[in-house]
């Protein structure tokens, strides 16, 4: 892995979990770790219009906008590591495009909110979906795609986690 300019943010324990002495979360999946172990793949920072994060896979390349929030960048470095992972390529179809952006979303959010995390941090903050989401360490969009592709049986958990509190 090659990058330039600034280092990744260091991964912490939010000030609500802290405030209320609680441990850590159960996932601690760190997308900045991910990269520092795929050494074919750069990350540049560069400001981008638009966008905070692109994958440019013939050049095996991640670029990611250094103005945005610390929790939007892990989101977006997590969502183009899924691309990369995917081989995923622009195209011409729109189609195409689309289902690749869709997979890359669901992959990334399952892969950053662990259920459990997120049964806790909904009993904190109950539908308040932007606390939830500082308190998971993801950007909101990457919170709205875990929540509306729960399996079943998370559903289920989250229910009985909900109604236990």
């Amino acid at each position: 892995m090659t990058t330039s300019a600034l280092p990744p943010p260091r991964s912490r324990q939010s000030k609500a979990q802290a405030r209320k002495g609680r441990s850590r979360l159960h996932n601690t999946y760190s997308p900045w770790a991910e990269l520092s172990t795929l050494s074919d793949l750069t990350l540049e920072w560069r400001h981008l219009t638009g966008r905070v994060g692109e994958y440019l896979h013939r050049e095996r390349k991640i670029h990611l906008d250094p103005r945005a929030p610390r929790r939007q960048l892990r989101s977006v470095l997590c969502h183009e590591l899924r691309h990369a992972e995917a081989g995923d390529r622009l195209t011409h179809c729109g189609r195409v495009n689309l289902r690749q952006e869709q997979a890359a979303d669901q992959k990334a959010a399952r892969l950053m909110i662990d259920v459990r995390d997120l049964g806790d941090a909904m009993v904190l903050h109950a539908n308040h979906l932007s606390a939830i989401a500082v308190e998971l360490r993801v950007s909101d969009a990457l919170l709205r795609v875990r929540r509306d592709h729960l399996h079943p049986s998370e559903k289920s958990y989250l229910r009985q986690r909900l109604a236990d509190s």
